[in-house]
């Protein structure tokens, strides 16, 4: 989708390459086979580096900092206790061995037994190839992201091929279709034509410092669907769950956007759980 002129100099100051510098010459140099996958959570006292550990010959790690290295750079984690338990990037849930349930205030929050994250993917697969649907085994994924990031990585990019077609096209099709009945949490930032002049201010309300890699739609061509208006954020969402399966991208360092312009898709505009804007679609100079 063409990005709007307005929202291109306000996402400009907030993306750093530095990142992906620093990542894609090792991949090259290291090689596919070399690439190994193994979400983790590094920690030093209250230090935590946490999520998808890619390891290149056996001594380079890109965590949650989105760096890479031959030691982990610590990442600190601003939470505790239950305020943890409720943050994806950093949750690890059952997985949390005793002495991180001390250190992080977690002790009592969660049941006595550790499981390893090997056990914790078989439980889950376990459950997502017994559901039917493809938007059913696309809802599990979702809800696994939101409480447990690194769980949901480990889980796509150890079984690429059967998670791809939920996690993309065709199933996010479907989702996109019922964004706004299905919505449960937040996920990336809204932009719609209410708010111009307010971007760049926005931005400020995103928690990251640091991003990488934005994926922007404004929900008029989603997939031979047509015009979907702002529920064709799951687009922008299902892209850049890929590139950080795939392509070795730092979850905590991604913005999947959404420009809310309007629609004129009479049926979402009609939909009282419709969640963008009612109103025609913006064209011409106005867009």
């Amino acid at each position: 989708m063409a990005l709007a002129p307005a929202l291109a100099p306000a996402l400009a100051p907030a993306l750093r390459r530095a990142g992906g510098r620093a990542l894609l010459p090792g991949l090259r140099a290291a090689g596919p086979r070399a690439l190994r996958t193994a979400p983790t959570c590094w920690k030093s006292g209250s230090v935590v580096n946490s999520h998808t550990e890619y390891t290149l010959q056996g001594e380079d790690y890109m965590g949650a900092a989105g760096l890479i290295g031959h030691m982990p750079k610590p990442y600190v984690i601003p939470k505790r206790g239950m305020d943890l338990l409720h943050e994806p990037l950093f949750n690890k849930g059952v997985r949390f061995p005793e002495r991180e349930r001390d250190r992080l205030s977690l002790r009592g929050l969660l049941p006595p037994k550790v499981l390893s994250t090997r056990l914790q993917v078989a439980r889950f697969l376990e459950v997502f190839r017994a559901t039917d649907s493809m938007i059913g085994k696309y809802n599990l994924l979702s809800s696994l992201q939101d409480r447990n990031e690194t769980l949901f990585y480990k889980v796509v990019t150890e079984n690429i091929e059967e998670m791809a077609p939920v996690v993309y096209t065709p199933t996010v099709g479907e989702a996109c279709q019922q964004f706004s009945v299905q919505f449960r949490r937040p996920r990336g930032m809204f932009f719609s034509v209410e708010d111009r002049g307010e971007f760049a201010a926005m931005l400020c309300n995103w928690p990251a410092d640091e991003v990488d890699v934005v994926v922007v739609t404004d929900g008029s061509r989603i997939l031979g669907l047509g015009d979907l208006g702002v529920d064709g954020m799951g687009i922008s969402i299902g892209k850049l769950n890929l590139y950080v399966a795939c392509g070795g991208i730092s979850p905590a360092r991604v913005l999947p956007v959404c420009l809310d312009v309007g629609t004129d898709n009479e049926e979402l505009l009609a939909n009282p759980y419709y969640l963008g804007l009612n109103r025609p679609r913006a064209t011409g100079d106005e867009y």
